[in-house]
């Protein structure tokens, strides 16, 4: 037997060691995709839902949820471009979309999603008795609008599935945010034969929610509340989670700040005051200017008397009390709406003018004086009471006129004052669940107006309207998550795309 030499010999070490580093570096690399794969992310979120019905879904809670649980034709990708979701593919030619479902999309329970499921649902989300919050962003499909206002039936939407794969959607008129719309809760699937099962329950309980998307909802528990979305194994769609599961949480002894910085929890809704505090506790954070706070002003009180008090507001009366996350309104529409806002109408801050105003307006009063029992009424979201005070506190040392504060706990008691002003001031904050500035005008009364600067004009003209502050929508987040794509309304967070590491 001759010995092999010792070249050959060496050339063999060589290739059996790059074979057994191959192998630790898989085995690496195999155990680290598991580590991340196999992550659980923790969510704290900032009151408990009600309903994972997404044609109904309406708080950051609920919309953050069925973002994640539903899938629509499209969707958005990590970097928020709109891109096939359930569609494998679709095109569209004049008002007319074609959509053609991918061959393996399935709903939760293993039953396959087909056309006449996005027919259904977007049937349902614009009759008027599903109440839907978002419905008007579907009004540029043939007849919706008639449909939601109750002239037309649910059958004449101009929406057709022609085969299980196959999608039509027709058009009244162009609409450069509809494919967006698409994307979001109001336009998801429903199964017609779930839903009729469902007993009028439908997506109020976990036996009556089934999920297509990247996750399933596979616990929800109201009294302790616990919940939680898995993986969904039935999901064949390209977005994949990077993570295991989601556990949520509504945690009513400690603030999301303490639940972040004591890792109870890896991902938060904070309020916009607390972002400093987030950041100098090592966390990261996403913000959206999304938040407008009027004052409202009713007849009660003479125009002009409306005007002067209005003359006496500003950051030079309420600048110190500003908190982080907060900002002097420029216009009605906030930054997320109107990126370059317009000060067209608005009322800048002018002291002795407003005095003189005020003087000339209260002498017209039968008593020439000041009304006594004024009230202002304001939502009380634990950062507005000091901006409220130092207004009135203003108003009294300057103008000799005394104003009650009262809070109210309820914000939707006071929104509908942009409408109505059925109270003699209101201080509130209206949030725009979009950059569609058609959805973020349907706070108010009818408007009208050829371009923005006539819009807001024609709001502000009565001297009712007054805007206060901007206010961001602020996500607080571990460094322990990486690829965290969050985007404006439609529940913020896409968490499919998060991945975990631990530190």
């Amino acid at each position: 037997m001759k010995f092999l030499s010792s070249r050959f010999t060496m050339k063999l070490i060589i290739k059996l060691s790059a074979i057994i580093t191959a192998l630790a570096l898989l085995i690496v690399t195999a155990g680290c995709s598991d580590s991340y794969q196999d992550a659980v992310i923790y969510f704290e979120i900032p009151e408990k839902p009600f309903t994972f019905d997404p044609q109904t879904a309406s708080s950051d809670s609920e919309l953050a949820v069925t973002a994640n649980i539903y899938e629509g034709l499209l969707r958005k990708n990590a970097s928020g471009a709109i891109v096939c979701g359930m569609a494998a593919n679709f095109s569209k030619q004049g008002l007319t979309y074609t959509f053609t479902l991918r061959d393996n999309a399935e709903w939760s329970d293993g039953t396959p999603v087909t056309a006449a499921d996005f027919v259904f649902g977007l049937r349902r989300a614009v009759q008027p008795e599903t109440k839907a919050p978002f419905a008007s962003r579907l009004f540029a499909i043939e007849n919706a609008e008639q449909i939601y206002n109750g002239k037309l039936s649910p059958e004449s939407l101009g929406v057709s599935a022609p085969d299980e794969k196959t999608v039509i959607i027709k058009l009244c008129r162009e609409d450069d945010k509809f494919e967006e719309s698409l994307t979001t809760s109001v336009a998801m699937p429903c199964s017609e034969e779930f839903f009729g099962k469902c007993g009028g329950k439908y997506g109020l309980t976990l036996d009556t929610v089934i999920s297509c998307g990247s996750y399933m909802l596979t616990r929800w528990k109201k009294d302790p509340f616990a919940l939680r979305i898995k993986n969904n194994t039935h999901y064949n769609g390209t977005f994949k989670p990077k993570n295991s599961a989601v556990y949520i949480t509504a945690s009513e002894d400690k603030t999301a700040i303490e639940r972040l910085t004591e890792n109870g929890a890896d991902i938060a809704f904070i309020d916009s005051s607390l972002t400093d505090t987030a950041v100098k506790n090592g966390l990261k954070t996403a913000e959206y200017c999304n938040i407008c706070w009027f004052l409202t002003m009713n007849s009660e009180l003479p125009a002009a008397l409306r005007k002067s008090l209005a003359m006496l507001i500003g950051p030079e009366v309420y600048g110190k009390s500003l908190k982080s996350g907060y900002s002097a309104a420029t216009s009605v529409f906030p930054p997320a709406v109107l990126k370059s806002p317009d000060g067209t109408g608005m009322t800048a801050y002018n002291l002795a003018a407003g005095k003189e105003l005020f003087i000339k307006e209260v002498s017209k009063l039968e008593d020439k004086k000041f009304p006594a029992d004024i009230r202002l009424y304001y939502y009380d979201n634990g950062v507005i009471k000091p901006v409220i005070t130092d207004i009135v506190g203003h108003w009294q040392n300057n103008l000799g006129a005394f104003i009650n504060i009262e809070a109210a706990q309820n914000v939707d008691n006071l929104t509908s004052e942009l409408k109505n002003q059925t109270l003699t001031m209101a201080v509130f904050p209206i949030r725009a669940e979009s950059d569609v500035l058609s959805e973020y005008l349907e706070n108010f009364s009818a408007v009208s107006g050829s371009s923005v600067s006539e819009i807001q004009s024609n709001i502000l003209k009565g001297s009712n309207i007054f805007p206060l502050l901007f206010q961001n929508t602020s996500i607080a987040y571990s460094s322990a998550l990486s690829d965290v794509a969050t985007a404006l309304g439609n529940g913020y967070i896409d968490f499919s795309f998060i991945v975990k590491t631990e530190s």
